[in-house]
């Protein structure tokens, strides 16, 4: 298996899909993609631009090499890095909501305290 075919193989893994539901959406029998997954069936360009739509990333993703860290992109709650996406799960997005709502909390908290201070001083300063 070539370093492209591996990514394909990756990246349907990463989305959660079977080998059947990506030949689904690629209009193609399973027997075609897995023969594209493993490497016997020659891709073209037009192939990789339709699994990379499917995957929703653009097609150097697939074909390029460089396997050093990055993050290329952040959209729908998927987080793309390093070639491959990471899904936020929903209990992430409540804590995520959660922390804002602390946030929120916390600055409320800060301007009531920062009023009392001020209107302790002036009492202070009238006396």
């Amino acid at each position: 298996m070539g370093a492209i075919q591996s990514k394909i193989k990756r990246f349907r893994e990463a989305e959660g899909m079977t080998q059947q539901e990506m030949a689904d959406n690629l209009h193609i029998h399973v027997k075609t993609w897995q023969k594209i997954e493993n490497g016997i069936t020659r891709l073209d360009l037009d192939r990789l631009k339709q699994i990379a739509n499917v995957y929703d990333i653009p097609v150097e993703d697939l074909i390029n090499t460089d396997d050093s860290i990055y993050i290329s992109e952040i959209k729908d709650n998927k987080v793309g890095f390093n070639n491959s996406h990471v899904t936020i799960n929903d209990k992430s997005e409540n804590e995520i909501k959660l922390y804002e709502k602390l946030l929120e909390e916390k600055d409320r908290t800060i301007e009531i305290q920062s009023k009392l201070i001020a209107e302790l001083e002036e009492k202070l300063r009238s006396k």
